[in-house]
């Protein structure tokens, strides 16, 4: 089942990305038509419309569909992650949060279960994000604490939970809603420093970027995020993955 999904989502990127492929001449060739409409139509327009058609030239299009996809490629957000595990990035602590057990899946054979398939906290800072493969916590409230693969001057986090689209129920209300974001000198810190709190919206883009609020003088290679609720779900919180971005000290 879980090779049928990758091998469905492939099928549909492949289709939408056909689809970009068929759209993007027509939409050149609309823009072609309108510069010359434009151009035919009103010799003596202003520089702001002129400016505003170069921007919307063919090769612009083309570009800015160019730089969208390049950063796609880079993991989404075209920045480094230092929380990620196979950079070095570590989960070091989840709190009193309690992992999420009732309805997870079952590894059967001939429809005979063999083992439970639990995914444990490490798939936040892990590259699969196809339904499932997520960390859930029991209600609405969490923390996890995660050591960077050094020290960071933090300047924003990326949140990342599955799109409706791709929701076995069509829903996403057990996604992450308020949440922030603190800077550890150990696990025990109890001074920590306050990046911020932010917002996530299920109804947005499944990858959400937010810089810090509170900028730190100091670099820190532990921070801890803490789930303050989530968007509906009574049951259950599901963590997909979190990106720590920056810059790191030499």
């Amino acid at each position: 089942m879980e090779v049928k999904n990758v091998i469905e989502t492939r099928d549909i990127l492949r289709s939408k990305l056909k689809e970009v492929g068929c759209v993007i001449p027509k939409i050149s060739e609309a823009i072609l038509s309108l510069r010359n409409e434009v151009s035919e139509g009103k010799k003596g327009m202003g520089v702001h419309t002129e400016n505003m058609l170069k921007v919307l030239s063919p090769e612009s299009v083309r570009k800015m569909v160019r730089s969208e996809l390049q950063t796609y490629d880079a993991d989404k957000t075209g920045m480094t992650d230092y929380a990620l595990e196979s950079s070095g990035g570590i989960v070091l602590s989840t709190r009193n949060t309690e992992t999420y057990l009732a309805g997870s899946p079952v590894l059967t054979l001939f429809g005979i279960p063999l083992c439970p398939q639990q995914n444990t906290p490490r798939a936040v800072i892990q590259t699969g994000v196809l339904p499932g493969e997520c960390w859930a916590f029991k209600g609405s409230t969490g923390a996890v604490v995660i050591q960077l693969l050094g020290p960071v001057y933090v300047s924003g986090v990326s949140l990342e939970h599955i799109s409706p689209s791709i929701s076995p129920t069509g829903e996403t209300t057990a996604a992450p809603k308020e949440f922030s974001l603190w800077g550890l000198e150990c696990v025990d810190d109890t001074d920590s420093f306050f990046f911020g709190e932010f917002t996530y919206d299920n109804t947005g883009p499944s990858v959400q970027y937010f810089e810090v609020q509170h900028q730190a003088k100091k670099a820190y290679e532990i921070v801890e995020v803490k789930i303050h609720s989530n968007s509906g779900n009574r049951d259950y919180t599901c963590v997909y993955r979190i990106r720590v971005h920056g810059i790191l000290r030499q």
